[in-house]
């Protein structure tokens, strides 16, 4: 896992599932999806009964404070449309030294449908800030997931990306208020980068710009021909971090990318218009 010293200076002072739903009933992406419309997905039947699903508990402290996650625990449910529904919780808590002691019950929804897997994601933010959907694809060449009615791109580039957030033992485990506040030690799927790329696409008074919060990145993994397209979570890497990343991938987007808490993407962030 990369490691980024100097991450913190620029960003911190900081039911029970419903096994039989139909995947018809996914929340809308905010995104053009190469995936079966709503209304192919409208009669899909479950195969069997749902199985159970988990991830691993997660602690992590540091001298601004410390946080920890239980893990997801849900249900995955297969449907005869090829489509596999997984609906999970988990339980977050967090500890800052600028006052922060509180926690979060954080939900998942993941909808897979061959090569797509669109992600809806809940109280992940300690600040009320509502999540836009991920979205995940496999077997691709570039950035090519369409750009979405209402965003502009910034221009592609090839970077470094590091890994944060869950299992990594420099970072307490939330980010930063001006985006949210949103609990990283989870599996929250998420992106964020260093503060220059935050003026040069929001402006010097970037911490206040709107867009920031509905903006979302776009990494490419060309190792593994895996994209994604994920919400700005957090600020980071560090403008002096030695592994000279500019982009910083949560840990179930790193997970997901295949990037193994450090690796050469190609990304683009899509901005509001």
């Amino acid at each position: 896992m990369a490691k980024r010293p100097g991450r913190t200076a620029a960003k911190k002072l900081a039911l029970k599932p419903k096994p039989r739903r139909s995947p018809a009933t996914v929340p809308a992406p905010d995104v053009s999806l190469p995936a079966a419309s709503p209304s192919a997905l409208l009669f899909a039947s479950p195969i069997g009964d749902p199985q159970p699903f988990s991830t691993k508990p997660s602690n992590s402290s540091n001298q601004r404070g410390s946080s920890t996650t239980k893990g997801l625990k849900g249900t995955s449910q297969k449907f005869d449309d090829g489509s596999v529904v997984t609906e999970a919780n988990e339980d977050l808590t967090a500890i800052r030294t600028d006052g922060l002691n509180s926690s979060l019950t954080a939900s998942c929804r993941r909808v897979q449908q061959g090569n797509t897997t669109i992600v809806h994601q809940v109280s992940y933010s300690y600040k009320q800030r509502a999540l836009s959907d991920s979205t995940l694809v496999t077997n691709v060449d570039d950035l090519s997931l369409p750009v979405p009615a209402g965003f502009q791109p910034t221009p592609a580039k090839t970077v470094k990306a590091t890994q944060f957030g869950k299992n990594d033992r420099q970072d307490e485990g939330t980010g930063s208020p001006d985006m949210g506040l949103i609990q990283t030690n989870s599996e929250v799927f998420g992106g964020s980068v260093k503060v220059s790329v935050m003026v040069k696409t929001f402006g010097t008074n970037w911490r206040s710009n709107s867009k920031r919060l509905g903006a979302m990145i776009d990494v490419f993994f060309p190792g593994k021909k895996r994209l994604i397209r994920v919400p700005l979570v957090d600020v980071g890497p560090g403008e002096s971090a030695p592994s000279h990343a500019e982009v910083d991938l949560t840990w179930a987007s790193d997970q997901f990318l295949g990037t193994q808490g450090g690796a050469t993407v190609r990304y683009q962030i899509l901005v509001p218009s």
